[in-house]
């Protein structure tokens, strides 16, 4: 029995940027096909070992980042790619296959590595959906995020389109469209004051938003504890996503400056109130900042591809990066302080920022949904070797 959903968005749960990517996208194609968003690590099909491998993914660029990016650099490479991709594919395979015959997508869109490969190696060519790619980095991308075979790869910046090239995609086929967000963070809904007289904030003082991802990763509290050591009069506005021991003591600590703090909150009114935003390099938050105009202090990233938009952003003057707590309050009291240097900051991270790339994102997809046909039926095509 099919459920004739037109188009599959396919994500992963291994760091909060690939599911907000692909809530961005299916905001804006669900108004002209049946739509349905999935983790495929997350089917019944597919290996418990890969859902424990996503959690594992934040324990490991937490606690081991150098090993990472030994990792990371070692299989991006010709060939080494295919070490990655055989080693999903045989915990993820059945599961991509089943989602596809059950669903029946006239589109299928993956905004995470790899997914597209599998799927393109699993059907007959006659049998295959459109296939089509969202990378969700900015600079320093890893080569398996690229598919010969995909109908489209959507780009968030020129860096990542040249690389696309580079792996061998028909430059007719690569869309510079920006990274996916959700629109909002592009326009503000109030102005800053009234913002902040409706968050409760204090409407006066220079105020900077500490950031730790949806995981509520990264040395936070030892960030947290140094600024507000300092003597600089400003605000801090602290979230910490999902992580309830993170929250718990932060809200423990006994806070010399007004701080706020928050659990897994939407963001886009606390990045518009506030002056300066601190945060992992993670490449949905650039990509929010930039499209806010917020100058960006980064504490911490996982190496490889949050390396490539920590260097995305300071390269452009719209971030700065400090390697340790001191540095960290150092350049935090730099730009609470400084008004122009916030502005000028402010002004070249939105210069980089397209706060409508999800809406770029739809239109490629609405290309390719208008000239897929809608098959009936597809019958799955088991093989035994790869292609």
């Amino acid at each position: 029995m099919t459920t004739s959903s037109s188009i599959m968005i396919l994500t992963s749960d291994a760091g909060s940027g690939h599911r907000s990517a692909a809530a961005a996208i299916e905001q804006q194609v669900r108004g002209f096909a049946k739509t349905i968003v999935v983790n495929p690590a997350h089917h019944p099909l597919a290996s418990r070992t890969l859902e424990r491998a996503e959690r594992f993914y934040l324990q490991m660029v937490n606690r081991s980042p150098e090993q990472y990016a030994f990792a990371h650099g070692l299989t991006d490479a010709p060939g080494l790619d295919l070490f990655l991709e055989y080693s999903l594919a045989g915990t993820i395979r059945r599961s991509l296959a089943s989602l596809v015959a059950t669903h029946q997508p006239s589109v299928v869109v993956s905004v995470y590595p790899l997914l597209t490969r599998i799927i393109s190696r699993t059907f007959k060519p006659w049998q295959l959906p459109k296939l089509m790619t969202v990378v969700t980095d900015l600079g320093n991308v890893h080569r398996a995020w690229f598919n010969v075979h995909d109908d489209c790869v959507a780009v968030p910046s020129i860096i990542v389109r040249d690389k696309a090239i580079k792996c061998g995609i028909d430059v007719q086929r690569v869309v510079h469209t920006g990274l996916p967000i959700n629109p909002s963070f592009g326009y503000a809904r109030a102005t800053q004051a009234v913002l902040r007289r409706q968050l409760g904030w204090d409407e006066s003082l220079p105020t900077l938003l500490l950031l730790s991802g949806g995981a509520g990763i990264g040395p936070v509290v030892e960030m947290a504890r140094a600024l507000d050591a300092a003597t600089t009069n400003h605000q801090l506005v602290i979230v910490a996503g999902r992580n309830q021991a993170l929250a718990q003591a932060l809200r423990a600590h006994h806070w010399q400056h007004l701080t706020h703090i928050y659990d897994f909150v939407a963001l886009p009114d606390l990045v518009h109130a506030s002056d300066v935003v601190a945060s992992k390099a993670g490449g949905l938050t650039v990509s929010e900042c930039m499209a806010a105009g917020k100058p960006m202090l980064f504490y911490g990233e996982a190496p490889g591809q949050e390396e490539g938009n920590r260097t995305y952003a300071i390269h452009a003057g719209a971030g700065l990066h400090a390697s340790d707590a001191d540095q960290f309050v150092t350049y935090a009291t730099m730009l609470l302080t400084r008004r122009a240097m916030r502005e000028s900051m402010g002004l070249a991270a939105r210069h980089l920022g397209i706060p409508d790339a999800a809406v770029a994102v739809a239109h490629e997809v609405h290309r390719l949904y208008n000239q897929a046909p809608i098959v009936a039926q597809r019958s799955l095509w088991t093989r035994t070797t790869w292609r």
